[in-house]
């Protein structure tokens, strides 16, 4: 919800009411205090996500540690649940244990609700998941959607149908199904779009919406009024045509800004009137469909496909073909994707094109850019296979996302790094499906999953990226020139989970490949992470020889690189590890004027933590505090679970010396807390703990154990947001 901080959950703030659907929340939530374990079922466009989103919603306050949506619509490769679930939650895991024993050791405890939507193309890897979480950590419920139960013994299931239709007649203003089709009128008239989240962005938009139906129906000017008379009489016949079937609803709403009502109802009937008549006898049996107007009845599994039909032929072409280009993408996509990928002589305008669209109900708003509807994406594809477009597009969407990937890795030395940051965390859902993930995939793109370095290293995605890793590495022949990277960028993620033996065998590796294609940009990097591993086995000396020689590499490749000042950070720690904090603090004065003359923040902020430790040992307490709340304020920025804690320990060592008990337990407390909030393991290494253990005594030296223990727990039940900005105060 929206004014929640990330740490509560990641529910989408509602942009509209909830129309109908009271009671399956209800029985939802009934069904949730029973078991564990709910999974909505019914068909696509019934409404199942905006149900358990809201039932979700209702449980909020009842689950302190966050209420967690993990949509899974445009994901499939089951190999990946456990690391998808795992970003959502912000576990942090760094070691090599399998992912999904680490995601259940990270609930285990924890009293909180995960929302899996949409997950019937990953039923087999999401019933092994919830079995492990089910099994590991009982203070954990999920609600699933998906078109069939997952067959567990814990499982209850909630099935959802569509409205009941209006009765003919006069206007049943309390009826569901027409509250829904009149406020997504008003919704039209106002110009406002489709508004709404899950599977159906529209099961109503505010609270009342039939009230004064027939007096409010007729109301407004243009194409997109309702004409008074016959408003509402026209209305229950859409909606009893549709079959109470809520995204069909809404699909026909989003017309009301071309077709005055009346004329829409007559053009559904005529439509559905002729798929009728082409269907034999045993196929009528179960709805209500088509009766509005005494012709056959319409199978309601044909319902939506016919309404979908039905849009697209309303649709110009240019629509319609930006429609079936637009399958290619999975999950949110913003307008530059959708430009560059779809967009030809054919299709200028695309920007326009998708307002368009997105007003129709044929696109879903989201922050930042759109997503297309389940039932939308795969009526679209089938489109684009028609036109033999499919193979074109899916390389246009791969082409995209590796330049998209490239320029992310060029500007990661830069100012723009929250940004960038941020896309990459956007287009995740596309950026797998580029990567070439799933059983009928293309070959791995192996380019593409070395440029998406940042993402794995430095954005905290390690396990991920081994995955993807791996499998390029796997895929790729010697002789490819995307090989080097791939080779330095698997060592660096299994060095930063522990894997160090692997990971200098992989950058050990990675150093011939990058000489034989005169990268010294990749060599660099394979040296830098030597030089870390080096730094890990206490190797001083190798690794400050090895960082020099990334410098020179670095200063011999084609562009700069954010390699530059993490080689400077890397000799500074070697020469604080030795016991020469000036030279480590003059070096750290060359990284900074590095970093600040690129407007760089990521790297500084490391180099920032160790500037603090050396400048406290040479007795510089004010300098090191202020180099260790500037680290703190990066790396809460960037969600850098190891980065925050180590500069929280940091502050919390400085307030000791200043004689400062109670700020020393309430950063120790906070310092908990975040441990735990990343799922961490562990305290760290005994260079931070013994500081931090000095620390404990000298506060409680301070202060007496019981005040000691008792401002303690103040910081670790502070809320976290509250207790960085103590930190940082």
């Amino acid at each position: 919800m929206e004014g929640k901080p990330w740490w509560r959950g990641n529910l989408p703030a509602e942009t509209s009411g909830f129309v109908g659907r009271e009671s399956e929340v209800r029985q939802l939530l009934k069904l949730l205090g029973e078991t564990p374990l709910v999974t909505v079922t019914g068909a696509g466009g019934v409404g199942k996500s905006r149900i358990a989103v809201r039932a979700a919603e209702e449980c909020h306050d009842s689950c302190p540690d966050g209420t967690w949506l993990v949509e899974l619509s445009g994901e499939r490769d089951g190999d990946l649940l456990a690391h998808i679930v795992a970003a959502v939650l912000g576990l942090c895991e760094q070691s090599a244990r399998p992912q999904t024993e680490a995601l259940v050791e990270f609930l285990t405890g924890r009293n909180l609700l995960l929302l899996l939507d949409a997950c019937d193309h990953l039923t087999t890897a999401c019933r092994d998941l919830v079995t492990g979480i089910l099994a590991g950590a009982p203070g954990v419920r999920i609600i699933v959607t998906s078109r069939q139960a997952l067959g567990l013994p814990q499982e209850a299931l909630l099935p959802v149908e569509p409205f009941e239709v209006p009765a003919a007649g006069p206007v049943p203003v309390a009826n569901d199904a027409l509250r829904l089709f009149l406020d997504r009128a008003g919704a039209v008239r106002r110009g406002l779009g489709a508004a709404g989240t899950g599977e159906s962005a529209a099961e109503g938009t505010a609270e009342g919406a039939g009230k004064g139906a027939a007096q409010g129906a007729g109301k407004g000017a243009g194409k997109g009024a309702l004409p008074e008379a016959a408003a509402p009489a026209a209305a229950v016949r859409i909606c009893r045509r549709l079959d109470g079937i809520p995204l069909a609803i809404e699909l026909a709403a989003g017309w009301l800004g071309d077709l005055p009502v009346e004329l829409l109802a007559d053009r559904l009937d005529r439509r559905f009137e002729d798929l009728a008549a082409g269907l034999s006898a045993g196929t009528t049996a179960g709805t209500t469909a088509g009766t509005a107007a005494g012709t056959a009845p319409l199978p309601r599994h044909r319902i939506l496909r016919a309404a979908l039909s039905w849009s697209h032929e309303l649709c110009g072409p240019r629509a319609r073909l930006l429609w079936a280009r637009l399958s290619v993408f999975s999950g949110n996509f913003d307008t530059e994707a959708a430009r560059w990928v779809c967009g030809d002589e054919h299709l200028a305008d695309v920007p326009g094109l998708l307002v368009h669209l997105a007003d129709r109900a044929l696109l879903v708003r989201v922050p930042g850019g759109y997503r297309q509807p389940d039932a939308v994406r795969e009526y679209g594809g089938e489109r684009l296979v028609r036109l033999g477009e499919r193979a074109r597009f899916v390389r246009r969407h791969r082409c995209y996302h590796l330049d998209l990937a490239r320029r992310a890795d060029a500007a990661w030395y830069g100012p723009r790094q929250e940004e960038w940051a941020a896309r990459l965390s956007f287009s995740i859902a596309n950026l797998r499906l580029a990567l070439g993930t799933g059983p009928s995939s293309a070959p791995p793109s192996a380019e593409l999953a070395g440029a998406l370095w940042v993402l794995w290293s430095c954005l905290g995605r390690l396990r991920e990226g081994r995955h993807h890793l791996r499998r390029a590495i796997e895929a790729a022949p010697v002789t490819d020139p995307a090989l080097p990277r791939l080779l330095w960028a698997d060592g660096c993620v299994a060095l930063a989970q522990g894997d160090l033996e692997y990971g200098r065998r992989r950058v050990e590796a990675a150093l011939p490949a990058a000489l034989g294609w005169d990268d010294h940009a990749a060599a660099g990097h394979a040296r830098l992470r030597l030089a870390g591993s080096r730094l890990l086995t206490g190797d001083l000396d190798e690794a400050e020889a090895e960082a020099e020689v990334a410098r020179e590499h670095f200063g011999r490749a084609e562009g700069a690189t954010v390699g530059e000042p993490l080689a400077l950070v890397t000799l500074a720690m070697a020469a604080t590890w030795r016991g020469e904090f000036t030279r480590a603090v003059s070096t750290l004065e060359e990284m900074r004027r590095l970093c600040d003359a690129r407007g760089e923040r990521w790297a500084r902020a490391c180099g920032d933590y160790v500037l603090s430790v050396a400048q406290l040992s040479l007795g510089r307490v004010a300098e090191a505090a202020v180099a260790a709340r500037r680290s703190l304020d990066v790396k809460w920025r960037f969600r850098d679970a190891t980065g925050v804690v180590l500069a929280l320990d940091q502050l919390a060592v400085i307030a000791a010396i200043q004689g400062d008990g109670y700020r020393t337990a309430r950063l120790q407390g906070t310092g908990v807390r975040l441990w735990a909030l990343f799922g961490l393991r562990g305290r760290g290494s005994e260079s931070v703990s013994e500081p931090r253990t000095v620390a404990e005594r000298t506060a409680r030296q301070l202060l007496g154990d019981d005040v000691y223990d008792a401002v303690f727990a103040q910081g670790r039940d502070d809320d976290p947001g509250s207790a960085v900005a103590y930190a940082l105060g």
